[in-house]
């Protein structure tokens, strides 16, 4: 049973709890035998009732042992481990390649190692161009709560892969660190970091209607991916006035044959929001002999992968993660 904290430890939480919320956020506590000996405490009780302080958000020990008020945590992160909890590495996209590269290079200017931390089951494909197979809730929390216990005690931030469903992010609100989910979602546990998917689907209605489409087909490679289901969604409410239609990557690839652009009337345009896919669509209209102008491509995602003659909006996932790592550590973005 929990001994009952004597008169004097309850007067020197109160008088800590004062000089905390009198302090810069940037300034430090004073050492735990400091502390102690200003109330005439044992240090281990001082050392106790700081950790009890930690877990209550209070304040946050960094990696030189020190406390500092939880509101300065993001001006005393120099060195402090960043973790990303996500997909394993063999499962990384291109898009991934380039966030964590951008991550990568803001924790080496920060000294802050970065540990990865892989879920097995969140999302597994063999073959680029066929939908993956993305693990249900009840598993995404069995294998979140298995990792969460390896985050360093003074961990400076946490990214997670855009594929935790909301539900699972719930376990992680007990840890007291910064967190961000990369990419798009909807979580009310943490900040999102995401493109302007908006923005990206108005450059797409420029392209299509600078290159006169009279029909736009909004490529929709899989679902279950939070990213690219609101990225089509945002296309067709965008392009809602005009011929839009959702299509499936293979029904997409099965427009896609020999003599069908000659019949079609005016240029057809499939946007789609996938590098891998998109890639296949263009490999198929390369192998039938497309005519010029008549199935046009639009690549969304941005990853490199889509070259010329078809088109592809840029997006810098690179930066994207750069300024998420940015954000926690520093408390700005990259500009």
């Amino acid at each position: 049973m929990p001994r009952k904290p004597t008169l004097l430890a309850c007067k020197a939480r109160s008088a800590l709890a004062d000089l905390i919320g009198q302090l810069p956020p940037e300034s430090a506590l004073p050492t735990v035998r400091e502390l102690g000996a200003r109330w005439d405490l044992h240090a281990s009780t001082m050392s106790r009732m700081l950790r009890e302080m930690e877990n209550e958000g209070l304040v946050w020990q960094s990696p030189g042992g020190r406390y500092f008020p939880v509101a300065g945590r993001s001006h005393n992160l120099k060195g402090a481990p960043v973790c990303f909890i996500g997909r394993e590495m063999w499962h990384w996209s291109r898009l991934y390649q380039d966030i964590l590269k951008g991550v990568s290079e803001v924790c080496s200017a920060n000294g802050s190692p970065l540990i990865l931390l892989s879920a097995p089951s969140l999302v597994s494909q063999d073959d680029p161009t066929k939908p993956p197979d993305f693990a249900s809730a009840a598993t995404q929390k069995k294998e979140l709560a298995a990792l969460l216990p390896s985050v360093p005690r003074h961990c400076g931030a946490i990214l997670f892969d855009h594929l935790w469903k909301d539900s699972a992010l719930a376990l992680s609100a007990s840890l007291i660190t910064p967190k961000a989910q990369l990419l798009h979602g909807s979580t009310k546990h943490m900040p999102v970091f995401a493109p302007d998917y908006h923005g990206t689907a108005k450059r797409a209605l420029q392209f299509a209607q600078s290159h006169d489409a009279k029909k736009i087909l909004v490529v929709s490679p899989f679902q279950g991916d939070p990213a690219i289901d609101a990225s089509v969604s945002l296309i067709l409410q965008t392009f809602a006035h005009l011929d839009a239609h959702k299509t499936s990557f293979d029904q997409a690839r099965r427009r896609i044959r020999p003599g069908s652009a000659k019949k079609t009337e005016g240029k057809t345009l499939f946007i789609c929001p996938e590098d891998n896919t998109a890639k296949a669509l263009l490999e198929k209209m390369e192998s039938v002999g497309n005519p010029p102008n008549k199935l046009l491509l639009l690549a969304t995602q941005g990853t490199g992968l889509i070259h010329s003659p078809s088109s592809r909006l840029d997006i810098d996932f690179q930066k994207l993660g750069k300024s998420a790592a940015s954000k926690l550590l520093h408390g700005s973005e990259v500009e």
